[in-house]
């Protein structure tokens, strides 16, 4: 199966996703309310798709992300274990998995198969502040902007830093050059 190229244009705490041919399809930002880290999601016609609150569960050592949908129902997307490597959401009758990976990337898994992989390793990218995406399928589109949307909430400093790599992930599929 092809894979569709799609970036993320990071610029402070706004994000746009591009296809190949520099088409916008959606935009996202994120700021903070009344203590709260929030975003929101928005389609072309700039509707709110998403409304994202971001948690920190302190006992539990975990990030958590409240989402609203446009149709008002509420998600809820969670790090999976103490070291945020590992998010998991789940709808009626698929389930979302993204896994943070050595070097700015990420897995996005659906049903447990692979729907995506972003790498947002600034230096690697032509474009700086550009996240490149590799979809295998355009309806996944929204919902992996959504969970992206989600981890890069609240984030101000869109550089790398080094950080403790033991608790990443090995990436065991690499499909990007």
């Amino acid at each position: 199966m092809e894979k569709i190229n799609y970036k993320i244009d990071h610029s402070t705490n706004n994000f746009k996703l591009f296809n190949a041919s520099d088409a916008l399809q959606y935009t996202a930002s994120w700021f903070l309310e009344f203590g709260k880290t929030t975003a929101e999601v928005y389609n072309l016609k700039n509707e709110i798709l998403y409304a994202i609150t971001k948690k920190f569960k302190f006992w539990q050592w975990r990030m958590s992300y409240n989402i609203i949908t446009k149709s008002k129902e509420t998600l809820v997307l969670n790090s999976e274990n103490a070291a945020n490597s590992i998010f998991k959401l789940t709808l009626e009758k698929d389930f979302y998995e993204i896994r943070m990976h050595y070097f700015q990337k990420q897995s996005v898994f659906k049903n447990g198969h692979k729907i995506a992989e972003i790498n947002d390793g600034f230096a690697e990218s032509v474009e700086e502040n550009t996240s490149n995406i590799l979809v295998l399928n355009t309806q996944d589109l929204e919902m992996i902007f959504l969970l992206y949307t989600c981890l890069k909430t609240g984030v101000i400093n869109q550089k790398p830093i080094m950080k403790s790599q033991k608790e990443l992930i090995s990436l065991e599929e690499k499909w990007g050059a």
